[in-house]
């Protein structure tokens, strides 16, 4: 597929304190470009910190993820982190991954998760382990065991897989490794419930279909993810391929979950607030506020770029947030031209405004020379 196309390119200049890779891609208009991405990992703040004292960098920043890391089996789980291999995002994404933890480690049957940063905001009911029961009156489920932990995994949101009454695969094609997906009122009776659940829709007969509830990333192969590719058929395999389908979206390289997606990039300095997430209560901080520029050199021109700030991970364990800045540098015809990429840190006195960043579905943007 298109997406699975990057390839390194020689001699990047990382000039930041940070961890930054090159890579060839291909815009939505099948137009080589040159992408940079730049990672910085730092440490969350202990609950009741100073919100307005700037973040601590990691000691060693890890490398951006470039291959999908899955909690299990790829075909069988769901996504932990995705592969920063796509060329751009209009907005941001922010993801959230780890366990939700009850207030000072004191077991509970449910607790309320709150994920705000900057305008993004979404939150979750988290239930402890519940099975429907046959009753004379019909299947009901069972009160909420206690729980001090619970992952955040999509195979604890509604969703998965099962046999229809005619022997045909079930699955939920929102969310095909969850639990409450089932074909009949028999093969209900036993079965768990989902602990991650949106308090606005909340499951209440085996029957019911709400909408899978997470905060991590959402698998390329999932809907409604999967339809924003476009169509892969006989006529792209014949008239279009390897480019992408003529009905490609570009909202598809946002892997965020509902509510997780701002629409246009965050600049840094957006207030985060986490709620349920550490035993000591609420997690308030804001996002660093750092500017790049990607230089790219070749034979005949030189090309700058500002970086964009498309991603956002959190994690629980360790508790860091991973903060992704990209930027596409078009390469028509030029990549055999090109001699180097230099990426380094804006400093303060300096102004973004000659080097507006190229239109991030696959534009050209407007080069400085």
């Amino acid at each position: 597929a298109p997406f699975h196309r990057p390839a390194a390119v020689p001699d990047l200049d990382n000039l930041t304190s940070f961890a930054a890779v090159d890579f060839l891609s291909m815009t939505p208009e099948g137009a080589d470009a040159i992408v940079v991405l730049l990672s910085a990992q730092f440490h969350l703040p202990e609950p009741k910190s100073d919100p307005s004292r700037p973040l601590v960098p990691v000691d060693e920043p890890p490398d951006p993820p470039m291959e999908d890391v899955y909690h299990g089996a790829p075909d069988r789980s769901s996504l932990v982190v995705e592969g920063q291999t796509a060329c751009g995002r209009a907005g941001t994404d922010v993801y959230v991954t780890g366990e939700a933890t009850a207030p000072g480690s004191a077991p509970v049957t449910e607790l309320i998760v709150r994920v705000g940063v900057g305008p993004c905001r979404k939150e979750l009911l988290v239930v402890g382990d519940r099975q429907w029961e046959n009753r004379l009156t019909g299947l009901w489920a069972s009160p909420p065991e206690p729980f001090v932990t619970m992952p955040l995994a999509y195979e604890h949101s509604f969703g998965g897989s099962t046999t229809s009454l005619f022997g045909r695969p079930l699955f939920e094609p929102r969310n095909p490794v969850g639990r409450g997906l089932h074909a009949s009122r028999q093969d209900a009776a036993g079965r768990q419930l989902p602990n991650l659940e949106d308090p606005a829709d909340r499951i209440a007969r085996w029957s019911d279909r709400p909408s899978p509830t997470g905060l991590g990333p959402i698998a390329r192969s999932w809907e409604p993810r999967r339809s924003l590719a476009g169509t892969f058929d006989e006529v792209w395999v014949e008239e279009r391929a390897p480019l992408w389908p003529v009905d490609f979206d570009a909202t598809f390289f946002h892997a965020a979950s509902p509510g997780l997606v701002a629409p246009s990039p965050l600049q840094g300095g957006e207030a985060v607030i986490l709620d349920g997430l550490h035993p000591g209560g609420r997690i308030a901080c804001r996002l660093p506020r750092r500017r790049f520029l990607v230089t790219a050199a070749f034979r005949d021109r030189t090309d700058r770029r500002t970086m964009r700030l498309d991603g956002v991970w959190i994690q629980t364990t360790p508790p860091t947030v991973t903060l992704f800045w990209r930027a596409a540098i078009p390469a028509v015809g030029r990549l055999s031209q090109h001699r180097q990429t230099v990426v380094r840190e804006l400093r303060s006195w300096e102004d973004d405004g000659p080097f507006a960043p190229p239109d991030p579905a696959g534009g050209d943007g407007s080069p400085s020379t």
